[in-house]
């Protein structure tokens, strides 16, 4: 009996639990009933009102500030959006803005239009340089000298030709003013019959054969000073000037070294003393393909990257469009102008542009005059 008072099972755990419990689902689902019901007893209400009210009778004076309340949120929004696009265009992530506006990507090479190696029209060594590579130089400005000890030598001679020749004109001057009066005094002589017909006619030929000798040394004369014009020419052609403004890129001679305009058989002689590019002609060169050329018209706009400054946009503008194709590469070249001129440009950097589509640049444009008329 007692083992079976010890195995006898605890019944004191069957216990109801009568804590309240907790209602909160049940005034969320309450709460949201509440919501259904009021959204259905509005939705007949303006159902009632649209059939049983006419349109006549409803206050026009409340709805139009509804409708001027939404335009103006509608424009608010358009104008910030806008100007967002206009701040990407400029300053803050233009690459968004070419990814939707771009119509074709492209690569290039900047080129300068007016570049020249500076030489001399004479052969001669050079004795004094003076350019050094960024060197600016500007147009007439003296590079480098040869040696003119020659072309002296032979400016000197015409100037003594040109002297000798003037003097003998003054001498055959002096002449031919004795001989016109004789001439005169014989003709009077001749008119009272005191001197014969001879010496009147003697004194005639020799006045015009005076004549006939000072045109011939007028001729002279101005030979000779034609020839003092070439002499001076040749012995200014010893000083290498700058036939623009630009900057210096390279030097390709030295002090000792000849200098002409034709190459040597040997290739001893020096063609040029540098090469000077005018920075402002820079342009950007582009190989377009033959079947996206359509897309690429002159005075369409273009957004230019540099290879060494990837982030930085320059705003540039198709020139002209190259009439002809290369066969092997089916592209085309396009010309592209700069809008603005940056010391970081330089010659024969790679660049990569995107051409803008039209209609997008259009949009652009009556957005930006829609926020300044705003």
């Amino acid at each position: 009996m007692s083992q079976l008072n010890h195995h006898q099972p605890d019944i004191s755990q069957l216990k109801i639990d009568r804590t309240p419990r907790n209602n909160k689902i049940w005034r969320s689902a309450y709460f949201t009933n509440a919501v259904i019901v009021m959204m259905i007893c509005v939705s007949a209400l303006y159902l009632s009102a649209g059939v049983f009210i006419p349109t006549s009778d409803i206050d026009k004076t409340q709805v139009k500030p509804v409708i001027k309340t939404a335009n103006k949120n509608l424009l608010s929004a358009s104008i910030d959006s806008s100007k967002a696009v206009v701040l990407n265009n400029n300053q803050v992530k233009p690459s968004d803005i070419s990814k939707l506006k771009t119509i074709l990507d492209a690569s290039g090479h900047i080129v300068a239009r007016r570049i020249a190696t500076v030489s001399s029209q004479v052969t001669g060594k050079l004795n004094k340089l003076n350019i050094e590579e960024g060197q600016r130089v500007y147009k007439s400005d003296v590079l480098a000298e040869l040696d003119n000890k020659q072309a002296v030598i032979t400016h000197q001679l015409t100037l003594a030709e040109l002297a000798a020749k003037r003097a003998g004109l003054e001498e055959l001057e002096l002449l031919f003013k004795q001989q016109n009066k004789r001439f005169n005094r014989n003709k009077l002589l001749a008119k009272q019959q005191l001197i014969s017909e001879q010496l009147l006619e003697d004194s005639q030929f020799k006045n015009a054969q005076l004549a006939i000798q000072m045109k011939n040394k007028q001729a002279l004369v101005q030979l000779a000073q034609q020839r003092v014009a070439l002499a001076q020419y040749q012995l200014s052609q010893h000083q290498i000037r700058a036939p623009f403004d630009g900057v210096v890129i390279s030097k390709n001679a030295q002090v000792g070294e000849l200098i002409s305009a034709g190459s040597s058989g040997g290739g001893f002689i020096r063609t040029g003393v540098g090469t000077i590019v005018d920075m402002s002609s820079l342009e950007i060169e582009v190989e377009v393909g033959e079947s996206y050329i359509h897309r690429v018209f002159a005075g369409q706009k273009v957004i230019a990257k540099l290879d060494a400054y990837p982030k930085w946009q320059i705003h540039s503008e198709v020139v002209a469009i190259i009439p002809t194709a290369d066969r092997q590469k089916a592209s085309i070249k396009v010309r592209v102008k700069f809008f603005e001129i940056d010391p970081r440009i330089l010659p024969d950097m790679g660049v990569k542009v995107s051409f803008i589509n039209q209609e997008a640049h259009s949009d652009e444009k009556e957005i930006q005059t829609h926020v300044a008329v705003l």
